[in-house]
């Protein structure tokens, strides 16, 4: 999940907080009244924009947002609480709380684990099928802790109060050696139909000498699944043009590789193209990075990061075809270090909604840091190609950790306001344009 963090035990104690042994609550709770605080006083935004607050307060470290083909939208906490946010009554709902295994203090090892990305099947309204992907809850033992891809079935695709008992199907076990760099992020892609997977490298920060020159570490060997992007169908099966499909030393669900904390996931659905936001080693020499996947591709961690360079040393990169980046910046601000938690965001497209942004942002890239708490725009030439980028969102009192665009052309985004612990500036907001 986030940088500068030092992890040790799954709490034991979490399981009082979760009923039956399903793994999930199957009835959701009634409606919250939304009690909105104001805005922040010290957001910036270009002229004609305005942030929105559509809840705050009492939803405890989420992490994740998708938009529901039910009209709602839905949104993860790390804790395993799922939440759905009605356009219409702006209430929100627990929908399920999935049984998991979090850490709420900073310093302890599975500090990064818990529920993380979430998806709909494109025909959800039908069979009520969602995609999460989660640490589920098991006893302090190294050995048992993973994370896992799972499809779960709704009790009513036209408006869910809980998931049917029983009712997962377990696509992907992911190791989770270390509590550090999770990944978890989700989308599905309509247009290869797959669902795209984010998977961290498990790795220590603060051990990265150690490892950063060892071609066994897991974003480098293509068995392993940490440090990937993996690409599932949508039965779990893998599909059979994934690159490494047929190699003897690779997993068939590896669709790129070399990866540090992918952390963040978003598809354009106009061309099926793939972006994630990668999150940074910690030093002021080190770089955040927005990668544009290409098949089979490898990113270079932990060898090279940001502009192509080594991590030690900072001369080019020595991978044989590593993929640089598609947006990258550095951690060293005016001589300090600022830094850096990248997140992705939506290529956006203007679709004739009602809070659809001017013409110069359509087809450019969003994209945020949680750090930094901003938010800004990088527009996309003829070439696809990123020559510039500009501020957008500034001075939030929280990071944001997803986004996503909505049907009526508003950015929609989860922000993240404490450390491991939930904060009253942890928020669902968006921004809407209305000149």
């Amino acid at each position: 999940m986030m940088n500068l963090s030092r992890w040790a035990a799954c709490l034991a104690s979490v399981a009082s907080l979760f009923a039956g042994n399903s793994g999930f609550a199957e009835d959701a709770k009634s409606a919250h009244p939304e009690q909105k605080p104001p805005a922040p006083q010290n957001v910036k935004l270009p002229n004609g924009f305005k942030y929105e607050t559509l809840v705050a307060g009492d939803i405890p470290e989420p992490v994740f947002l998708q938009f529901s083909p039910d009209g709602r939208l839905w949104f993860t906490g790390r804790r395993g609480q799922i939440w759905a946010y009605d356009f219409e009554t702006k209430k929100h709902d627990e929908v399920a709380s999935l049984k998991v295994c979090w850490e709420p203090t900073p310093g302890r090892e599975s500090n990064e684990r818990g529920l993380h990305g979430i998806e709909f099947d494109p025909d959800y309204l039908k069979n009520g099928y969602i995609y999460l992907h989660y640490a589920p809850y098991a006893p302090t033992n190294a050995t048992a802790w993973s994370n896992r891809v799972s499809r779960f079935t709704v009790n009513d695709p036209k408006r869910a109060t809980g998931l049917k008992p029983d009712s997962e199907k377990i696509y992907l076990t992911i190791p989770s050696l270390r509590g550090f760099h999770q990944g978890g992020a989700m989308q599905y892609n309509p247009k290869d139909h797959t669902l795209y997977v984010t998977e961290g490298d498990n790795n220590v920060s603060g051990e990265t000498e150690k490892f950063w020159n060892d071609p066994k570490n897991p974003p480098q060997v293509l068995s392993a699944l940490q440090g990937k992007v993996l690409r599932i169908n949508l039965d779990g099966t893998i599909p059979k043009d994934n690159p490494f499909v047929g190699r003897a030393d690779a997993n068939p669900a590896v669709y790129t590789y070399g990866h540090r904390n992918p952390y963040s996931i978003n598809i354009d659905p106009e061309t099926g193209r793939v972006l994630v936001g990668e999150v940074g080693y910690d030093r002021p020499e080190d770089w955040e990075e927005i990668n544009l996947l290409q098949a089979g591709g490898n990113y270079g961690w932990p060898r090279c990061m940001g502009t192509n360079a080594l991590v030690f040393g900072g001369t080019p990169c020595d991978i044989p075809g590593a993929i640089p980046p598609f947006i990258t910046y550095n951690h060293n601000l005016n001589g300090a270090n600022a830094g850096g938690n990248a997140t992705s965001g939506p290529l956006y497209r203007r679709r004739g909604g009602a809070f659809d942004f001017p013409e110069h942002y359509q087809a450019g890239a969003f994209y945020a840091d949680y750090v930094r708490k901003w938010i800004r725009f990088a527009p996309v030439d003829a070439s696809g190609t990123v020559t510039k980028t500009e501020p957008f969102v500034a001075g939030m009192t929280a990071g944001v950790l997803a986004m996503q665009q909505g049907k009526d052309g508003a950015l929609y985004f989860v922000e993240y306001g404490g450390w491991f612990t939930g904060s009253p500036n942890d928020r669902l907001s968006r921004i809407v344009y209305k000149p």
